[in-house]
């Protein structure tokens, strides 16, 4: 009976979560999304994408490097503010 008490005790104690608290926002996403409308990242992202239309009229060959330089610049601007805003 104690046991069954502590626990209908800490039922009534949990309140429900209001729907902004169960939506919880990717923080990554937002800033990935700023650092990627950079002037910096920008062009890296077009240089990437000529790559990838020069790839497309030649039939081979790989745009691993200006991709890996995209992903870099988004991920080197975001870690600028992404862990201030860490819990």
């Amino acid at each position: 009976q104690l046991l069954q008490l502590r626990l209908t005790r800490r039922a009534r104690k949990r309140r429900p979560m209001s729907e902004e608290e169960d939506e919880i926002q990717d923080q990554k996403q937002t800033i990935d999304a700023k650092c990627k409308a950079t002037l910096a990242c920008a062009t890296m992202l077009v240089e990437y994408e000529a790559c990838q239309a020069r790839i497309e009229a030649k039939g081979s060959g790989s745009c691993e490097g200006q991709y890996g330089d995209w992903v870099h610049c988004v991920d080197a601007c975001a870690a600028k503010s992404l862990f201030s805003k860490l819990k």
